[in-house]
């Protein structure tokens, strides 16, 4: 294959905060999962014995009867061997079941010690202090608690933490720390895991908070004359009027209005413009407070949203106001929230739960917004800060390897180009059709208004569409590069998750775990990383020296939660929020048009000239107006079977896909204790399923690892399954033997994002 992706200098390390060997000491022995074995292999013969001396009917009742744990329903008709063979089954069973229940006991002990580590508990109060208030305190206090159903429950919230922050690699905190690795130009080695010299944690507010702030500084009366008022660039001005057709919005306009936005670029406060047009600062806000409300003009305190230092912007800006009794106030509040954020930064957990309580108190009183939000949501700030932590490792390349590791990515990478191209051009005919044959050009805004969900297929949740592959019954499976053609010729970015497995002996394993079709941005991946130029030189060396980079300009998304993105090149006003944030000189909606061709839509400039879209959210590469003015796609495929099974899949020297099953959600849903674990084992046994999978339901968008070993874990899969129709799982890949990421306390699973170019 002649294509060949290029790796960047820096790329980011994310890993789980806790060992995973913490996880794997939860589940029972060996010598009793090997005995399970050896009575699933008993149930076994004895289903073909009775299949042989009496009835198909026989050996299906005895097979239903051995699953659930009783005395078959009709009366078998077998020979006396058979039976006392029968007999034997139900002591070798009886025996299991007790020595289950013991071993049981003994993890119940183990839970609750783990469960009271000192950064386990922390780790659960920064995640939802109210879970740690209501729930872990109370499980850890006193003595054990009896086994009931309750305790059972309780034992299951806390099994579901700790499997998150044992072997999911998040970045919060702590337990989802941030760190980082390079390519070097030395042959000496492959992998090197060094110290990394910092293991700091950032405390910050939550942009979410921030934004509440800065509206209550807003409402402020004496205030408001002295914040700015900015034109919203969505609107076309004409003599008496400002328009945004799209969105049906008409604002009359009087001569006295029309006036105020003659002089808003250059004076933009009440106060600024009063001077320049001779009248009270009181009479320009009665002029624009309805062209505020007809969302004409944007009127609010300005901050810098993207970037680390959000808060100290709020303050900076309030800081710049003329001085008044309000402006001291402000000053003061937001000072003393400032203290108490950087007391909680350096707090223990002791400090920490009792500075909460009052940074959320101080909050709400100079807000008058709750401190907390979005209650059981998994992406998004709940909190009114927010923290992340450095990790203490940090990676280096060996050129050879790193060369040996584009090898094994160029070809996945090339399958993705060429899936992503194929899907776009989807999405790409999808918008021609839906605009219709006799369309002319037409501003962005106006062209994303028709094009809304209700009348193009796609959505922020909907995925791209899968690519069905025959039933296969290998476990693994090589599929060639071209399977899905090739792309065009040109330049290509992709920002993909990868992950190595160790080898026995020496070497790693490839996998392509996601692709991402973004660049690597400086943005809150680098809140650890100690040169900004050379983190965001990663993505800025190829849009200066690509071709193919020419005419990409980047969405204007308002930040979302903690997440934002620093594009380095022009922007495009999309949405009426993003004016307060994007700076002057960003493209508007109506600066740019599309056309209608034949092949689909295309993005042009007022001169003409093509344009691409860079999607800052992973959200928009599957929403078919917007991908289909992107530019040329890389996405991961997302390789199905129609049956219940699909191998490892690999593409060149990488894995693309881990292995996969599927079935019904109620085979595991109705059995709980000794006779769930061993439905698992059988479920195991007739699928190949090893120890570790991570699971999915058709309700719950995220993962959670299985230990089929583990009561704790199979209670967590029954609970789920009891309210979901299917259950997807898949192997955990690298597995635990394959784990390499280790100190003192063991090993740690860890995926690596990394930029890749093609030229």
């Amino acid at each position: 294959m002649s294509e060949r992706w290029t790796l960047g200098d820096v790329f980011v390390l994310r890993h789980a905060g806790f060992p995973f060997d913490w996880l794997e000491a939860l589940g029972l022995s060996s010598a009793l999962q090997a005995e399970a074995a050896r009575l699933l292999d008993v149930e076994h013969a004895l289903v073909d014995a009775v299949r042989a001396e009496a009835s198909e009917a026989d050996a299906n009742a005895l097979r239903e009867a051995l699953a659930q744990g009783r005395e078959p329903a009709r009366k078998l008709r077998v020979g006396p061997e058979l039976q006392a063979a029968l007999v034997r089954h139900r002591e070798q069973r009886a025996a299991l079941q007790a020595r289950y229940a013991e071993e049981r006991q003994g993890l119940r002990a183990r839970l609750r010690e783990r469960a009271g580590d000192a950064g386990i508990q922390e780790a659960v109060f920064l995640s939802s202090p109210a879970m740690f208030d209501n729930v872990w305190r109370r499980y850890l206090s006193g003595d054990a608690r009896p086994d009931t159903s309750d305790a059972r429950r309780v034992e299951r919230q806390v099994y579901t933490y700790l499997q998150r922050f044992c072997a999911k690699n998040e970045t919060t905190s702590f337990f989802g720390p941030i760190s980082y690795g390079e390519r070097t130009s030395e042959d000496a080695f492959d992998v090197r895991t060094v110290p990394s010299g910092d293991t700091r944690r950032r405390t910050f507010f939550s942009f979410w908070a921030v934004t509440e702030l800065a509206r209550a500084v807003g409402r402020e009366r004496t205030l408001r004359p002295h914040l700015p008022l900015r034109l919203n660039p969505v609107f076309t001005l004409t003599p008496g009027r400002a328009v945004c057709a799209p969105l049906g919005l008409d604002v009359p306009l009087s001569q006295e209005a029309e006036a105020l936005l003659a002089v808003l670029r250059e004076h933009p406060t009440p106060t600024q413009a009063a001077k320049v047009l001779g009248v009270a600062a009181e009479a320009v806000e009665r002029l624009a407070i309805p062209l505020v409300k007809g969302a004409l003009l944007l009127w609010g305190l300005a901050f810098q949203p993207n970037d680390f230092g959000t808060f100290e912007s709020v303050r900076a800006s309030v800081a710049a106001l003329p001085e008044s009794e309000a402006r001291t106030r402000w000053l003061e509040r937001l000072d003393g929230l400032e203290h108490l954020r950087s007391e909680f930064q350096s707090a223990d957990l002791t400090g920490r739960r009792g500075l909460l309580p009052r940074l959320e108190a101080r909050f709400t009183e100079v807000t008058g917004k709750p401190a907390r939000r979005g209650e059981g949501q998994v992406y998004a700030d709940r909190l009114v800060i927010y923290e992340e932590a450095s990790s203490p490792f940090r990676l280096r390349f060996g050129q050879r390897f790193t060369e040996a590791l584009e090898t094994a990515l160029s070809a996945p990478l090339a399958l993705s180009a060429a899936y992503g191209e194929r899907v776009q051009r989807g999405f790409r005919e999808q918008v021609r059709d839906a605009l219709g044959p006799d369309e002319r050009p037409v501003d962005f805004l106006d062209y994303a208004v028709r094009l809304r969900p209700d009348n193009v297929a796609g959505s922020r949740f909907s995925p791209v569409p899968p690519v069905m592959l025959e039933e296969d019954a290998a476990r693994a499976r090589t599929l060639p590069v071209d399977f899905l053609g090739t792309s065009a010729p040109g330049g290509r970015y992709a920002l993909p998750d990868v992950c190595l497995a160790k080898k026995e002996g020496e070497g790693f394993e490839v996998m392509l775990a996601r692709v991402h079709h973004h660049l690597l941005l400086w943005s809150w991946l680098g809140a650890f990383y100690p040169d900004r130029a050379r983190y965001a030189a990663v993505a800025e060396r190829w849009l200066k020296a690509d071709p193919a980079a020419k005419g990409l300009v980047g969405m204007a998304i308002r930040r979302r939660n903690k997440g934002f993105y620093v594009f380095p090149g022009r922007r495009l006003l999309y949405s009426v929020s993003d004016v307060l944030d994007v700076e002057e000189g960003a493209l508007t909606p109506a600066a740019v048009k599309v056309l209608p061709t034949r092949e689909g839509p295309v993005l042009v400039d007022g001169k003409g000239e093509r344009l691409w879209l860079y999607m800052p959210l992973d959200d928009f590469s599957s929403y078919p107006p917007f991908a289909a003015l992107a530019h040329p796609q890389v996405l991961h495929a997302p390789l199905r079977t129609s049956g219940s099974h699909l191998p490892r899949l690999s593409v060149g020297g990488a894995v693309y896909q881990r292995e996969r099953w599927e079935l019904p959600a109620e085979r595991l849903a109705k059995v709980t204790g000794f006779d769930l674990f061993l439905a698992v084992q059988r479920e195991r046994r007739a699928k190949g399923w090893p120890r570790f999978v991570f699971m999915r339901t058709s309700k719950e968008r995220k993962p959670y690892l299985i230990d089929t070993a583990s009561p704790f874990a199979l209670d967590l899969l029954s609970h789920l399954a009891r309210e979901a129709e299917r259950l997807s799982l898949e192997e955990m890949y690298p597995a635990p033997e394959q784990l390499w990421l280790k100190d003192e306390r063991g090993r740690y699973t860890c995926e690596l994002r990394m930029q890749f170019t093609r030229a």
